[in-house]
């Protein structure tokens, strides 16, 4: 119901996610980063019910197993990065590598697709490219580079 152009939304607390939040594209919340000190947002494609138990394990496992990622996560994101390469978009500690890079991103949020691919979305820290994000998908061990949006 509409009331003074609010909507009412649906809440569940997720045992495994926490209190996610529906609205007409899904469910939203946020979840411990993997380094467990930063929270990170947390995006469920579907309307219709709650997500079952499987798509939060499935999220867990994947930050759980993350720290045994990064070496591909890394040479991911550098793949995206390299038509950058070119023409560099600022002068100082302009990423060369895949561990500048790295060193330069962090992980803001995970999507768990219709589909139940997860994808990892990062973002420059700080102000070097405010409006770039990456997106990854991982599944398993398996990590993908998907696109750039700047």
């Amino acid at each position: 119901m509409r009331l003074f152009g609010q909507s009412s939304r649906k809440q569940v607390s997720d045992p495994n996610l926490g209190l996610l939040t529906q609205d007409r594209h899904g469910w939203s919340g946020s979840v411990a980063g993997p380094d467990g000190m930063q929270s990170i947002w947390l995006r469920i494609d579907g309307a219709g019910d709650a997500p079952n138990e499987a798509v939060g394990l499935a999220v867990l496992a994947c930050l759980g197993n993350y720290s045994a990622l990064t070496l591909s996560l890394s040479g991911a994101l550098f793949s995206l990065w390299q038509p950058y390469l070119d023409e560099p978009l600022w002068e100082d500690e302009y990423p060369t590598a895949p561990e500048m890079l790295w060193a330069q991103l962090q992980l803001e949020g995970v999507e768990v697709q219709r589909s139940g691919e997860i994808v990892l979305v990062y973002a420059f820290k700080g102000e070097l490219w405010p409006d770039a994000v990456f997106f990854v998908q991982v599944e398993g061990t398996k990590v993908r580079p998907l696109h750039v949006d700047d």
